[in-house]
């Protein structure tokens, strides 16, 4: 009787991973997104050893913007890639109009459980904007936007203006970045979905 033992067990233990690598269907609002967060954050300044510690002065000024997200299915699925696209609004130093947009992929999410992305705007590409490579003002945001997207379809997203500010104003792709681009990389880890570096 023991090898069919060893073979219920090996079934048994099979089920949990067929279940999670099913193919899930996603449609329109299968994704809430809530409103975003839009935070100011310092280049963060880190200790190595076997180096001499500098004085970093006037650390420059990221924008970070940050959404939580929850994928609605059945329990314990695995959605195996959600590609998150930022749209940031702004008037520039001549008051017109300007759209940043960048691409945040995530892998391996789980449906019911309420997680994270996050995405950034680099100090100089704030700079060239505004006029102020100093110092960032939140207020400079006008209108932030996420579209999520699931198999080439829109399954969410979120807009603070309320509608798709971006379809107006041609925008400037990748200008907004993913954590793993930026000095945050190694900071928050558990906080955010887990994100596919070769498509970020």
């Amino acid at each position: 009787m023991k090898p069919l033992h060893i073979f219920v067990a090996i079934g048994l233990i099979g089920v949990p991973v067929l279940h999670a690598q099913q193919q899930l269907q996603l449609k329109m609002g299968d994704v809430n997104v809530k409103d975003p967060a839009v935070e100011v954050q310092k280049t963060p300044n880190f200790q190595a050893g076997d180096v001499k510690s500098k004085n970093v002065p006037n650390p420059r000024d990221w924008l970070e913007i940050e959404v939580e997200f929850e994928v609605k299915g059945p329990r314990d699925t695995v959605v195996k890639d959600l590609l998150f696209r930022y749209y940031v609004g702004f008037r520039d130093t001549t008051g017109s109009p300007r759209v940043l947009s960048g691409d945040v992929k995530h892998i391996n999410v789980v449906t019911g459980e309420s997680t994270y992305s996050v995405a950034y705007v680099p100090p100089s590409t704030l700079g060239e904007i505004t006029g102020d490579f100093r110092r960032f003002q939140p207020n400079a945001v006008e209108a932030v936007g996420v579209e999520v997207y699931y198999n080439g379809v829109i399954v969410g997203g979120v807009s603070t203006k309320g509608g798709k500010f971006w379809e107006s104003v041609s925008p400037q792709q990748n200008t907004v970045l993913g954590k793993a681009d930026t000095p945050f990389a190694l900071l928050w880890i558990d906080r955010y979905a887990e994100v596919d570096k070769g498509g970020r």
